[in-house]
């Protein structure tokens, strides 16, 4: 049968997972459910005892007590597990590990989860970066100057406001996009004084250069 179910690790908590003599199936889901999902350790008689991912770090002793099973039927059932090579025990006489083999396999729509979710949060986050890069350098190429003469014409046709792109550049152009004794700093700006005093400015130009 395939297929997968999502078991909550704290079902193993649960009172209702522990009340009674467990059966052999739900001893192996235990096992599963205890096993490490990270590195860990814990200290017996001040020596370092290290737990890999995928092993339980439990002694025979705790866990005959946990399944409500005699300890001769705890080892009997362990040792069939090594012998169908579903576990490894790692035994001394104070501590035991038991490394669940192949662990990945059971954990594998998990692992499918994490990955998904770090790679749309790196898709998004590339996303983000590209978004806010070309932002900025839309920003930049407005502000440039002398601007690209099809920004110019782009602005004036979203403002509606007929100012004669050639005119306005080519007026710019002459004076080395200075207004007054100043560099130009913002094309958009002298656009939108030009709508209102485009004729004045330009004659006044005019009349300098004549007279000048």
């Amino acid at each position: 049968m395939d297929g997968w179910i999502k078991l909550y690790r704290k079902i193993s908590d649960n009172k209702l997972w522990t009340c009674e003599k467990f059966t052999r199936g739900q001893a192996w889901i235990d096992l599963l459910l205890l096993a490490n999902h990270s590195y860990g350790y814990f200290f017996v008689r001040d020596h370092k005892i290290e737990v890999q991912r995928g092993e339980v770090g439990w002694s025979e002793n705790k866990l005959a007590v946990r399944w409500k099973w005699s300890r001769s039927k705890l080892r009997n059932f362990l040792k069939q597990l090594e012998k169908e090579q579903q576990v490894k025990q790692r035994k001394s006489h104070s501590y035991s590990i038991i490394e669940i083999i192949n662990y990945e396999i059971y954990q594998e729509k998990e692992q499918q989860d994490v990955q998904q979710k770090d790679n749309r949060k790196t898709t998004e986050r590339q996303q983000k970066n590209t978004n806010k890069k070309n932002k900025e350098e839309i920003k930049n190429e407005k502000n440039i100057i002398p601007p690209a003469k099809n920004l110019v014409i782009e602005y004036c046709q979203q403002r509606k406001n007929n100012v004669d792109v050639n005119r306005w550049y080519n007026f710019y152009e002459s004076k080395g996009w200075m207004i007054g004794k100043n560099k130009m700093k913002d094309w958009q700006a002298a656009i939108r004084t030009w709508e209102d005093e485009k004729d004045d400015e330009f004659n006044k130009a005019i009349r300098e250069a004549q007279h000048g």
